[in-house]
Formats: structure tokens, C-alpha cells, sequence
């Protein structure tokens, strides 16, 4: 056992029996309604807080925004009350306590998706669906049985690898794409996040549908498949950020957002539906003597689930293009202000051993600093003791992940892009390793993590070597800003130069 897992182990035994010592002593449980935090408003719970000018909290255009301000005024446990139907909600800022909940929770853990997509799959749509939901929405043993059927396809590295040579003529296309497009103006500075898309559906709609898109044609319509999934994907974020997070009446009847949500999700479907049916034209006419080392993500699931391998194809072609964009952004922007990391990388490209070790460390160190989820989430499934309080069954705790991990109690010079933190020995004080394991969660923790995760590492990997091998990549603005809208974004413009290595 490795000494790093000794460690975790004994700090899981230090809780337990710190749990069971203060069961014994029967030391006073403090109920749910004394959890400090925002005062709340019937119906429309705490959302005065943060009217702008006005509220305590007042506009905050992130959750680490939010969550410092709410950790300055409260303390490392702070409840917020529901808007509406939804749940209340916890923010627990010690991992400890998280971890006591997560882990407990961990069976068949509760992790509520939006609730907008959940009606349109199971009550209104529920046709088309096939009694199939989904990752995104699905709960219980239903998420369970999907989960362990699309494992085997999504999860074995030998598999995963076996996809890189396609993913570097994507790769190719798209560096030439940019380079190509440094020179029109300033379009790259509004539309970078669309073409950095347009590659990530290229690339997912390969892995998944085992064909290309035609994402990176020049002059795309608007009317093609491919750009109507990649504003399909935007609208669906967008209109759930307005649905689910602020006071909405479309439980109670049909809003303009409401149908407008409803018409996209119809329009992402339809336009998903049109690529998987292609894609298993192209299956059937190949004959079925084909070695499985050939085989899309999408055939090798329609052996084993016709029903389950459409609705994964579809959540690939939704969930998998704007969170592999933007993480690439992020990477790109952090080697872009840190010039010696990106001439490690270039360098490691050079060398004869074309050793990713560095530019992986550079992609935790970015996802630490800029996840695309700022926090994480699990509904309790049963009452829980925590931090002396109460937390009954039916409460989101939230785990405000990417505050954490920028505190200098958890990480040595917390706010600074190190990539050396992943690489370094365990007896240096930057070692990662000296932080506690539910800090930084970017792919999600447990059986609930990211399905997807090797899948995009792999392209986001392969993507910057084919870039920094001859380009070279400069920030020429001010601070980034992010913007949490359900996920985080990087506030427009993009001030990036991409300039050919000499």
C-alpha cells in the first residue's frame, strides 16, 4: 500500500471514530434551522440576496464569488433555502464534513440533474425515450443499470487510445483552422469558444458515432446538423440557468422560457438522432465481421442496448462538446501566461521521448484553478450528523470545490498556475498530495464521476501538442474573467495570439 493511501486510510478512521466518540458522549445536535445563512423570503426563498446594489450578497457573476462571500459572512457551514420547488441547499467548506456525506452517500448516491430535462425525458417526451434517461437525469438503480452498460465502451483506456490517430487529423484540421483565422480581424476574439466547439464536436461525434461531422468546414450554415448541436447545447444552458436557478412558475404552467426550452431540446434531438442514424447505416452496410478494435463507442453499445445506445450518443453529442471546449480554453489561457510551462511542453513534444507527463500536469494544475463546474453536489438520502447540525434527508450538499482549492490553507500559493505541484516529491511542500483528497474534484467524485473523462483528456491532450509544435500561443489582455451560468465560461474577448514558432 501506498503511503499516500495509508494516509487516507488512517484520516477515515481518525473521522470514524471521532463520530462514534461523539455519538458515545451524546454531545448536542443542533437542528437543520439553525445552520446559519441567508434569510429567506416564502416561495421565493433567499433570492433577494442577490439583487444587485441592493442584497447582502448582492451580483455576483461566479459561484467563487459566491461562495467567498458566504464563507466570509457564515462560516464553513451555511444553509440557503429553496426558490420554489427546489431543494434546500447545504455548503459544507470542510472536506471533512463533505467527505462524511459523499462517501456515505456513495452506494447509489442522489445527484439531481436539471429538472426541465428530467420532465421533457420521462413525462413528456417519454416516448421517445424508451424509458431510457440518461446519465444526466437518471437516479437510483435506473442510473445504475445505464451506467454499468456503457462502462465497458467508455472506460477502457486500450479502447480510448485506439481513437487517437483520427483525433490527430482533427487536431491538424483545427491548428490549421486558427491559423488561418489569426488573420481576419478580430473574429477570433468574439468566436473562439464557437470554433474551439466546433472542434470538440468534431472530435466527440469520432469516438462516439465512429464518423466525422464536417464540424470545421468553412462557412458551416447555420442550418447544419453539426452548428444547430452546437447552439442547441449553448440555448439549453443558458435557458436552464434561467429555469432552475431563478423563480420560474414552468412546474405550474407552460413560460415563454419554458417552450422555448422545450423547442430546443426537440430541435437537439432531432438533429443528434439524424448523425446516430447515420452511423448505424454505416454499421449495417460495414457487415458485422468487423474487430473490435474497429468499432465506434456507439456500435460496440448497440450490441448490447439498442435504447441505451442512442440515448448515450445523444448525451455525448450534448454534454460532451462546451466542457471540452472550455477546459481547453482555460488550458490554453494558463500556457499563455506562463510561457516557461508552455516552452516545457514544446520541448517535451521535441524530445525523442514524447513524454506527456508534464502537459498532464498542466491540465490538473488548469482544471484545478478553472473547473468546469465550480462545486458538487449529492441530495441526501438519510439523515446526517455534521458539523454539530442536523442535515436531514432531501438537502443538496454542496461541496464548493473550486473555492477550496484556491485557498492557501489547502494549496502552497493556491491562485498561482504550478504544474510542479503534480510532479514534485512527497517530501516537497508543493506536493498535491499534502492537500486533502475532496478539494479538487474537477471530474466529480465516486461512482457518479465523469464518464467522459478519459475521452477528453485524451483530446485536449493531443490537441495542444499538434498546436505548441509550432505555435506559439500569447495573452494580450487583462485577467480572464469566469461566469458561472449552471457551468463556468470565460467572459469574452479572447485576447490570444497564435504565432508561428521559429
Amino acid at each position: 500500500m501506498s503511503e499516500i493511501m495509508f494516509k487516507r486510510n488512517l484520516t477515515i478512521i481518525k473521522r470514524f471514530n471521532a463520530y462514534r466518540l461523539s455519538s458515545t458522549l451524546n454531545i448536542e445536535t443542533k437542528p437543520f434551522e439553525a445552520i446559519p445563512g441567508l434569510s429567506s423570503l416564502p416561495l421565493l426563498g433567499p433570492i433577494h440576496h442577490f439583487l444587485p446594489g441592493i442584497g447582502s450578497v448582492g451580483f455576483r457573476a461566479n459561484f467563487y464569488e459566491i461562495s467567498k462571500v458566504l464563507y466570509e459572512k457564515y462560516g464553513s457551514v451555511v444553509k440557503l433555502d429553496g426558490v420554489f420547488a427546489r431543494a434546500s441547499m447545504v455548503i459544507l467548506y470542510e472536506p471533512e464534513h463533505f467527505d462524511q456525506i459523499y462517501r456515505s452517500e456513495d452506494v447509489l448516491p442522489s445527484r439531481p440533474g436539471f429538472e426541465t430535462l428530467l420532465y421533457y425525458r420521462t413525462q413528456l417526451r417519454k416516448s421517445v425515450s424508451n424509458g431510457i434517461y440518461g446519465l444526466t437525469v437518471a437516479e437510483g438503480s435506473q442510473w445504475r443499470d445505464f451506467r454499468t452498460k456503457v462502462n465497458p465502451a467508455l472506460l477502457k483506456p486500450k479502447l480510448i487510445k485506439l481513437y487517437a490517430p483520427v483525433l490527430e487529423e482533427i487536431a491538424e484540421d483545427m491548428v490549421a483552422r486558427l491559423k488561418s483565422l489569426q488573420g481576419k480581424g478580430s473574429y477570433l476574439e468574439q468566436n473562439l469558444d464557437l470554433e474551439m466547439t466546433k472542434w470538440s464536436l468534431e472530435s466527440v461525434a469520432v469516438v462516439g458515432l465512429g464518423t466525422r461531422l464536417g464540424s470545421l468546414e468553412d462557412n458551416l450554415a447555420n442550418d447544419h446538423p453539426a452548428r444547430i448541436l452546437i447552439q442547441c447545447a449553448q440555448d439549453i444552458l443558458e435557458l436552464s440557468w434561467k429555469l432552475e436557478f431563478f423563480p420560474s412558475l414552468w412546474r405550474y404552467y407552460e413560460t415563454q422560457n419554458f417552450k422555448k426550452m422545450i423547442k430546443t431540446l426537440d430541435l437537439q434531438w432531432e438533429a443528434s438522432v439524424k448523425f446516430i442514424e447515420e452511423a448505424k447505416r454505416k454499421i449495417n452496410e460495414r457487415g458485422h465481421d468487423v474487430p473490435e478494435e474497429d468499432k465506434s463507442i456507439i456500435e460496440k453499445l448497440l450490441a448490447v442496448d439498442d435504447k441505451v445506445a442512442i440515448m448515450m450518443a445523444n448525451e455525448m453529442l450534448l454534454a460532451g462538446i462546451d466542457t471540452v471546449a472550455y477546459t481547453t480554453l482555460c488550458l490554453l489561457y494558463n500556457l499563455a501566461t506562463n510561457p516557461i510551462s508552455q516552452e516545457k511542453i514544446r520541448e517535451d513534444i521535441k524530445s525523442s521521448e514524447q513524454s506527456n507527463r508534464y502537459l498532464r500536469a498542466c491540465l490538473k494544475e488548469s482544471l484545478r484553478l478553472f473547473p468546469v463546474l465550480p462545486a458538487n453536489l449529492r441530495r441526501t438520502t438519510k439523515e446526517h450528523i455534521v458539523g454539530g447540525y442536523s442535515i436531514p434527508k432531501g438537502i443538496d450538499v454542496i461541496a464548493p470545490n473550486e473555492f477550496l482549492s484556491k485557498m492557501e490553507k489547502h494549496y502552497p500559493r493556491a491562485k498561482e498556475f504550478i504544474p510542479e505541484r503534480w510532479l514534485v516529491d512527497k517530501s516537497d511542500p508543493l506536493y498535491y498530495g499534502n492537500c486533502h483528497p475532496m478539494i479538487t474534484l474537477p471530474f466529480g467524485f465516486g461512482v457518479r464521476s465523469c464518464i467522459g473523462r478519459r475521452i477528453a483528456e485524451m483530446e485536449i491532450e493531443i490537441f495542444i501538442k499538434k498546436l505548441l509544435s509550432d505555435v506559439k500561443v500569447t495573452w494580450e489582455g487583462p485577467p480572464v474573467q469566469v461566469v458561472t451560468k449552471v457551468l463556468n465560461s470565460l467572459k469574452k474577448p479572447y485576447c490570444f495570439k497564435f504565432q508561428l514558432v521559429c
